[in-house]
C-alpha cells in the first residue's frame, strides 16, 4: 500500500525578495530548470547506453531507433542504410556517445521542464538556513491535493532518495512515464532531510522561456504561513495582517526548550 501523500507542502522564501513575497501575496510561484539546481545530480539520471553491453543488443537498439523515427527520416529524404551505419559507426565508441546524448539531453531537459520544488517539513532547521533567508524568512503551506489537480502540473509527488544512481536501459525506455519518473524524482540520499515534494511541467508547445515558468495557484491554496525564528516584527507586520485579510493561519516558530527542534504556535 503506497503512503498517503501529505495534506500539505510547503515552500521555504525570504521576504526581502520581491519574487519570494508573490509567493504568498500572489500565490504565484516559479517552476525552475534544472539547471538553476544546486545538485549538479538533480534531473540529470538518463539512459545508460553502456548497458548496450552485446553486439545484439546494440543492433537491436538501432532497429528500433531507425523504425521509430522512419517516418521523420523519409520525410527528410534520409538514405536510411546511411543513417543505420553511421549510428552504429558512433556506437562503436559507447563512452563518447554517452557522453554526446547526456549534454543533448540535459540541453532537452533544461529548455522543456519546469520543476517546482516543496517539501513536507515545515520545521527544518537546514531548509530554514538554506532557503528561508537563515530563519529570517517565511515558509507557505499549500494544500497538496489542490494544487496537484490544478491542472496547472503534468504530475506530482514524493521525491525516492537513493544511494544507487537508478540504470535506465535505453532498450525499455518507451516508458516514457517511468523514465521521466526517474529522472524528475530520484535523488541522492544525502538530500533525504529535504522530504521534498516537488510538481513538473512540460512544455511540448513552445520552448519554454521565463515567464512561462510562472504559475498563479488556484484560490483557498495557501493553509498556512510559518513564520521563521529570526524575522523581523517590520516584516511580521507586513505579513500577519495580510493572513488576516485572506483567513490564513500564521504560526511563529519557537525552539523546543532543551532540544534541537522547532515548534510553531498559532499567532492568528
Amino acid at each position: 500500500m503506497k503512503p498517503k501523500l501529505p495534506e500539505i507542502v510547503y515552500k521555504y522564501r525570504s521576504w526581502t525578495n520581491d519574487y519570494h513575497k508573490d509567493v504568498l501575496l500572489k500565490r504565484q510561484v516559479f517552476l525552475s530548470p534544472p539547471s538553476d539546481f544546486n545538485d549538479p545530480f538533480d534531473c540529470r539520471v538518463t539512459k545508460n547506453h553502456h548497458l548496450l553491453n552485446t553486439p545484439e543488443r546494440i543492433e537491436e537498439y538501432i532497429e528500433k531507433g531507425i523504425n521509430g523515427n522512419l517516418a521523420y527520416l523519409i520525410s527528410q529524404g534520409s538514405n536510411i542504410a546511411f543513417e543505420r551505419n553511421y549510428l552504429r559507426e558512433r556506437l562503436n565508441n559507447l563512452d563518447q556517445y554517452q557522453k554526446e546524448f547526456e549534454v543533448i539531453d540535459a540541453e532537452y531537459t533544461d529548455k522543456y521542464l519546469g520543476v517546482l520544488s516543496l517539501s513536507e517539513r515545515w520545521n527544518s532547521i537546514l531548509m530554514w538556513s538554506h532557503y528561508g533567508d537563515f530563519h529570517k524568512g517565511y515558509c507557505v503551506g499549500f494544500d497538496e491535493e489542490l494544487i496537484r489537480a490544478s491542472g496547472y502540473f503534468g504530475k506530482g509527488g514524493r521525491v525516492t532518495y537513493t544511494d544507487d544512481l537508478p540504470k535506465i536501459d535505453p532498450m525499455n525506455a518507451e516508458d516514457k512515464i517511468m523514465t521521466s519518473f526517474y529522472q524528475t524524482h530520484f535523488k541522492a540520499k544525502d538530500w533525504e532531510y529535504e522530504e521534498e515534494y516537488r510538481l513538473t511541467k512540460l512544455y511540448f508547445d513552445k520552448p519554454n522561456e521565463e515567464p512561462n515558468r510562472v504559475v498563479i495557484l488556484p484560490e483557498n491554496s495557501i493553509r498556512e504561513v510559518v513564520i521563521g525564528l529570526n524575522m523581523s516584527e517590520e516584516h511580521k507586520e507586513e505579513i500577519i495582517p495580510f493572513c488576516m485579510e485572506k483567513s490564513i493561519p500564521v504560526y511563529q516558530t519557537q525552539k523546543e526548550q532543551y532540544e534541537f527542534r522547532l515548534k510553531k504556535e498559532l499567532i492568528n
